[in-house]
């Protein structure tokens, strides 16, 4: 194979390698799409909206006929009867509006669980993230001490270096290996956590994005409204207090009897007609049963639907406390955490670069020793890290407080 060819098939490969690493890379919009599309959690939702709505049904249903026959030997007389209960008072409506209350408030209960799952699943996500950019950093501080223990190599071959600043140097890059060997566990682990919210076939080799946060856009009182309106407990909780209105109400018909009405054929013997014969003559047959009453009003589940509303109002009222002050308190603290990242942010950018570049400068020089030098070095690791951990407990503020707002900003 000519060269120029092995050339370009080498390029291939590697766009090929390139690719399937890219590949491997999981985002944030396509975590949760996966989590979407195939996690147990949304199927859960499903069946528990299914059942729900099978209940409903089969409290509207109307009751089954029945159907009797009786015999009687003496004068040969014969019955042929169905019953039918009238459904007149309106109860089956009532209760079928109850149960449509109810199917939304477990559509809504089934919302929420899925919507704490998939704020988990983000909060996991970012971490795996940011535990894969503490690791990038140690990486690039190691490799940053292995140049300098290459110099110093230099300098003590050439007389111009001791043995003790590179033995020093060697002993810091041992330090950073073992670091990053723990941060390469704690990514493990974090990854676990991940991988428990998706697909036991899903296999997430590294993630990419970015640990930014968007600025919140309305105020606390502005979010809390926007909470009320968006989070779906709330929201269930208010189709609850609904579907007992109607119960209450179906409840209430009960003091009003539904007939029971039975029709039929009735077959009797009339008597002789003279010797050996008989005289059978057929009639319908028709009546009607009303209950009465007198002990069975309703008058329980009347109460008992009476209290359910009163424990609802009293939940929404708890609920709407724990909104606001979840809400207000997560702003607080996102807003903190925001304003120290930028001081942060702008201390860093101001002494990183040129605290490296001065110790550099006066080693060479004599100026200062090894010790100083890396500590030089070190100082800016803590700090980078110390910027990322920043960065993270934003962006961990910002998923909290769409968590209780129960939607996520606008990107």
């Amino acid at each position: 194979m000519h060269w120029p060819k092995r050339a370009a098939a080498s390029a291939l490969c590697m766009a090929a390698l390139s690719g399937l690493c890219t590949a491997q890379e999981w985002t944030e919009t396509s975590i949760v799409a996966k989590f979407l599309e195939q996690s147990p959690h949304a199927r859960e939702t499903r069946a528990r909206v299914a059942i729900a709505e099978a209940e409903a049904r089969g409290r509207t249903l109307y009751t089954n006929p029945t159907v009797n026959y009786s015999r009687e030997s003496a004068g040969f007389t014969e019955f042929f009867q169905a019953e039918q209960t009238l459904p007149i008072t309106g109860r089956l409506k009532f209760l079928k509006q109850a149960g449509a209350s109810s199917v939304r408030a477990t559509e809504a209960d089934g919302a929420f669980s899925l919507w704490q799952a998939r704020t988990s699943l983000r909060r996991a996500f970012f971490r795996v993230l940011a535990t894969q950019q503490r690791e990038s950093l140690y990486s690039a501080s190691a490799k940053e001490i292995e140049s300098v223990i290459k110099v110093l190599r230099d300098r003590e071959r050439e007389g111009e270096g001791t043995k003790f600043d590179r033995l020093r140097a060697e002993r810091e890059r041992a330090e950073l290996m073992a670091e990053l060997a723990l941060i390469r566990a704690d990514t493990a682990l974090e990854r676990a956590q991940l991988l428990a919210f998706l697909p036991p076939d899903t296999a997430i080799a590294s993630v990419a994005g970015q640990i930014d946060s968007s600025p919140l856009p309305l105020s606390a009182n502005e979010l809390v409204q926007r909470a009320m309106a968006a989070r779906e407990d709330y929201r269930a909780e208010l189709k609850r207090a609904e579907q007992y209105r109607f119960e209450q109400r179906a409840a209430e018909r009960l003091r009003y009897p539904e007939p029971v009405l039975n029709a039929g054929l009735k077959r009797a013997d009339l008597g002789q007609r003279g010797a050996g014969s008989s005289n059978i003559a057929n009639g319908p047959v028709i009546g009607i049963t009303v209950p009465i009453p007198l002990f069975n009003k309703g008058q329980t589940e009347v109460a008992r639907y009476t209290a359910e509303q009163e424990r609802v109002a009293a939940r929404l009222q708890i609920l709407s406390q724990q909104i606001r002050a979840s809400v207000e308190g997560t702003v607080q603290a996102f807003n903190i955490r925001a304003k120290t990242r930028d001081e942060y942010a702008r201390e860093l950018a101001d002494t990183g670069p040129e605290l490296i570049r001065i110790a550099t400068v006066a080693y060479q020089e004599g100026e200062i020793g090894i010790l100083q030098l890396l500590d030089a070095y070190r100082t800016q690791r803590l700090a980078q890290l110390r910027m990322l951990d920043i960065h993270t407990a934003v962006k961990e503020a910002q998923i909290e407080l769409e968590k209780v707002i129960g939607e996520e900003f606008a990107k």
